[in-house]
């Protein structure tokens, strides 16, 4: 591994440990109903506040553990995705969602780049992307 790409992976690893502190604040918020009530029932999540707290928590973990980072940037860039859905359909501001989502996938491609190889060579799958499919073995006849 070569100097510039020991920092592009550690850059990438702290913006993903930054992403990751913002969702287990604000996932922790919400998942012990400490979240403004005002704010929640303004939104209708009022039952399903926690249960977003829950999920939002989970995924910060996933995303901070690298043997789990591809489901944790499916998951994070799912849930960008909801949050920025939910402000449009408010009218609100959706500037922060659709910047954390950006600095998600920005910090994917500082830390494994790999990951992006499907996209850009067909048929080419990313390291490890089947380590979690068990292997088929053929029955003797």
């Amino acid at each position: 591994m070569t100097q510039s790409s020991k920092w592009t992976r550690l850059a990438g690893t702290i913006l993903h440990a930054l992403i990751g502190l913002v969702m287990l604040l604000a996932g922790g918020v919400k998942l012990l109903g400490a979240a403004p009530a005002d704010q929640v029932s303004q939104m209708g999540l009022t039952e399903e506040i926690r249960l977003i707290g829950a999920g939002e928590v989970a995924t910060a973990v996933l995303l901070l553990i690298p043997r789990t980072l591809p489901l944790g940037i499916l998951l994070a860039s799912s849930f960008w995705g909801g949050a920025i859905c939910l402000h449009m359909s408010r009218n609100d501001s959706y500037a922060a969602p659709v910047v954390l989502l950006v600095l998600t996938w920005i910090g994917m491609w500082l830390r494994d780049r790999a990951m992006f190889a499907p996209l850009w060579s067909p048929g080419t799958a990313a390291p490890g992307a089947g380590r979690f499919i068990a292997p088929q073995h053929e029955s003797a006849a």
